[in-house]
């Protein structure tokens, strides 16, 4: 399984911080690097309850969101759960954010707006969509065509 994020990316977002982080307590790039694979592997719990894993492509997204929780993993000693603490709250938000793409309500576009493959059945019947239709029977019911 490939990270959503490289070490490079977390350095972009969060600069000294996280050499900060790494430096602290004897944790190392290795460390890093974990963090991020722990991370993915989160991502990939709430995903793959509706989309097909491995994802192909890149989705801009899951990179800043690999990035929080990543971040959040190398703190996690160090923190104390409260919402006025922006790490913990930055994690809270994306996990929010998978919750809503597991269930249908978000949307997961890569860099050319194209929607990853959602998850085959068992049988190999594509999964329906969670969402709600707009049209329900009672609705179609009520509605003149005009005729």
């Amino acid at each position: 399984m490939a990270p959503y994020a490289a070490r490079e990316d977390l350095l972009a977002r969060y600069g000294d911080e996280i050499k900060s982080l790494e430096a602290a307590e004897g944790k190392t790039q290795a460390t890093t690097a974990a963090a991020l694979a722990d991370a993915a592997a989160e991502i990939n719990g709430y995903l793959g309850a509706r989309y097909r894993l491995p994802l192909a492509g890149t989705y801009p997204i899951l990179t800043w969101l690999c990035c929080d929780i990543a971040r959040f993993r190398l703190w996690e000693a160090r923190l104390e759960d409260g919402e006025d603490n922006a790490v913990y709250v930055r994690y809270r938000k994306a996990l929010a954010f998978l919750e809503r793409l597991a269930s249908g309500e978000g949307v997961l576009t890569d860099e050319e707006g194209a929607s990853p493959l959602e998850a085959a059945s068992a049988d190999g019947a594509a999964v329906a969509s969670r969402r709600r239709p707009v049209f329900t029977s009672s609705i179609a019911r009520r509605m003149d065509y005009g005729s």
